[in-house]
């Protein structure tokens, strides 16, 4: 019971319950991931979404439009990698839908798609580029040419990027996973 200007007892000002008060590990790690995942999954979409400009003019000739405009961009052909890379876009959204009721289960194709549509298409991109970059170290010559820079120097400057924004993305996801995962005693099937 408490008074009002006299003694007070002891453990009752709340000093004794601050083992209590601290919040559990998995909810810190939690919250502090989903918002670093958060992040590498909007700066992911905002390469797709310079990726989606540089491939706009072989999607329309694909379909059959013209754009004038695109026309005089002058950028090189899109190479296969480009439209594989591009599928991990809907995958960085699956992503970001299992952050808000910590879907696990979305998570891990997160994961599984991060590495067959992000991490794949990029090294399969290092390995198309590979004469092209040796040539361009080596003689300083290239091939192609977008908004006035050696195409190879455009395309590997976004490889590194989004190599390691997927590389960051699925580190953050890992840890997530393990927070998420369910506690407790391990039940033992009877027999």
């Amino acid at each position: 019971m408490a008074s009002r200007g006299g003694y007070r007892p002891e453990g009752s000002d709340g000093s004794d319950h601050w083992h209590r008060e601290s919040i559990a590990w998995q909810y810190k790690i939690s919250s502090i991931n989903k918002a670093r995942l958060k992040f590498a999954l909007f700066m992911e979409l905002m390469l797709g979404f310079l990726m989606l400009l540089r491939l706009l003019p072989g999607i329309t000739g694909a379909f059959g439009l013209t754009v004038v405009s695109l026309r005089r961009l002058d950028l090189p052909h899109p190479r296969p990698w480009e439209y594989a890379w591009l599928v991990s876009l809907l995958v960085a959204v699956i992503g970001w839908r299992s952050t808000p009721q910590n879907n696990s289960f979305l998570l891990r194709q997160f994961i599984l798609g991060t590495v067959v549509f992000g991490i794949a298409p990029i090294l399969f991109g290092f390995f198309d580029l590979k004469k092209d970059i040796v040539s361009y170290i080596q003689d300083r010559k290239f091939t192609y040419e977008m908004f006035g820079y050696p195409a190879v120097l455009l395309w590997s400057a976004f490889m590194i990027i989004s190599l390691q924004i997927h590389v960051f993305s699925l580190y953050f996801s890992s840890v997530l996973l393990h927070a998420w995962k369910p506690r407790g005693p391990n039940k033992q099937k009877v027999r």
